[in-house]
């Protein structure tokens, strides 16, 4: 089975999921899906990236959820080895980039260029396909300055769907460059996409990097550093106490072995069966470590929700965490929820510890679990409401990149089929997660009103909603609803 199929094995760091993979199965996994179709995207976290993604859920979604996670930074590699699954090597964008680019050359693989400035594009363009026999940059694009919400993304994805490239590299820093590609990878027809960073920069001569002893000793960041005290002498302060920290908390919640003290099922280890015909069970127990991860099966294929007692679970280390990790992304491929029921309180500690419990559903007990799949299947659009030119339509779920369609088509509807509507009212009240790619979708609702000479606003927005808007400042465009909203 070869890699397009087969997920590598996971570890949790400080709350990321990394890969295994070295930098040449990394390349090959980038050509076959440079051939397939498009929609994917892949994720280089250094130490850095990860201090951002520790406290931010939307990010921190983008990266679970991404098909690839490599590491570029050879401090996680060596806490990988401390947690007990040890990354077989770094995986730094700025070595995988010309790389891919040969490849793209040699396979005959054209290449779009998004981020950075003019001159830049421009002269990495000319410099690459002279460097490269037979690679193409199809396209660049320089975005204008300013909020991403304020470009105009649709005709930015139109343009690169033509272009016929089959790898985008946007060049526009961490975590705009992430942000971006999960909100419109999807739009854009181009099988794979990566946020590269300064890459381009080191292309051109704009960056030098660190001498061989200095990547190989983990001593690169020391490099950048001198080369630009005044903006990273405090982000990098900032990053080693995010790092002692979170490593330590992790390293504490590793240590702990919990105790069975009762057997919940008579079903055989590791078991699996159904509550009903449209839910799935799984049972995992005892140690789930590096060494043997059996007592934690994942089914070959999903097609109902999934509910995973823990409750026997005894200690998780860092490839215990990667297997959680793996079921939620299998969960989230086959478009299924997982409600983690009865969690034990070794299991309970270590996932919240990474920041991973907002990958899944807790439930106390059975009955509570099928609650809430009841409630999922009914949840989506709650209720539309027109009265006097004001449409107001509810959500009753979380709005993510696997709701998106359904969200925009439930909006759309709303919008093209009343032609006398001049204000929609979108009330987020029941809503307690929004991702990038949901605020896309928002952006693209305000953009018809607009059109139409009408307004769009938000209504009732919980904290962490309210904390995702003005992150991706989304505020700056849409207001929020003073009006009443009906119930």
């Amino acid at each position: 089975m070869n890699m397009m199929t087969k997920e590598p094995p996971i570890t949790v760091l400080l709350g990321l999921p990394f890969h295994d993979l070295t930098l040449d199965e990394t390349l090959e996994y980038c050509r076959e899906t440079m051939k397939g179709g498009a929609g994917h995207y892949l994720v280089t976290a250094n130490v850095d990236f990860t201090t951002q993604a520790y406290e931010d859920p939307d990010l921190k979604k983008i990266v679970f959820f991404a098909d690839r996670v490599v590491c570029d930074g050879m401090p996680l590699v060596w806490l990988s080895r401390l947690f007990g699954h040890p990354l077989r090597e770094r995986v730094a964008g700025s070595d995988m980039v010309p790389r891919l680019l040969e490849i793209c050359g040699r396979e005959r693989l054209p290449v779009y260029f998004f981020g950075s400035d003019l001159a830049t594009l421009e002269e990495a363009k000319i410099i690459v396909e002279n460097r490269y026999p037979g690679l193409v940059v199809a396209g660049i694009d320089s975005p204008p300055m300013g909020a991403v919400i304020e470009w105009d993304n649709d005709a930015l994805c139109e343009k690169m769907r033509l272009s016929g490239a089959k790898l985008l590299l946007a060049c526009l820093g961490c975590p705009k460059q992430e942000r971006w590609i999960f909100a419109h990878h999807h739009e854009t027809g181009i099988p794979l996409s990566i946020g590269c960073g300064a890459s381009l920069d080191f292309i051109t001569g704009k960056q030098k990097r660190a001498p061989q002893w200095m990547q190989k000793t983990g001593m690169e960041w020391f490099w950048r550093m001198s080369g630009n005290p005044a903006r990273l002498v405090q982000r990098y302060g900032k990053d080693f106490i995010f790092l002692l920290k979170a490593s330590l908390r992790q390293a504490s919640s590793l240590r702990r072995r919990g105790h069975i003290v009762h057997q919940v099922r008579d079903s055989p280890h590791g078991g699996q069966r159904k509550l009903d015909d449209s839910v799935t069970w799984i049972e995992w127990s005892g140690e789930l470590r590096r060494n043997d991860l059996s007592g934690a099966p994942i089914p070959d294929s999903i097609f109902s929700p999934l509910l995973l007692d823990a409750s026997q679970v005894v200690l998780l280390d860092s490839s215990g965490l990667g297997r959680v990790a793996q079921l939620a992304r299998a969960c989230r491929k086959a478009g299924q929820i997982l409600i983690v029921v009865r969690p034990s309180a070794t299991f309970d500690l270590a996932v919240r510890r990474s920041q991973m419990n907002s990958l899944f559903l807790l439930a106390a007990t059975d009955d509570e679990a099928l609650e809430l799949v009841a409630e999922r299947r009914g949840a989506g659009v709650g209720r539309k409401n027109i009265e006097d030119g004001v449409a107001h339509i509810s959500f009753n779920r979380p709005l993510d990149a696997l709701y998106h369609d359904e969200m925009m088509e439930a909006i759309e509807s709303s919008i093209l089929n009343s032609p006398g509507i001049h204000t929609l009212v979108v009330d987020l009240k029941d809503v307690g997660f929004i991702d990038s790619r949901a605020v896309g979708g928002l952006i693209r609702a305000w953009k018809m009103m607009k059109a139409r000479g009408g307004s769009m606003f938000l209504a009732r927005l919980n904290p962490p909603v309210r904390e995702i808007i003005s992150l991706l400042r989304l505020n700056k465009i849409l207001d929020e609803w003073k009006g009443d909203v009906p119930e």
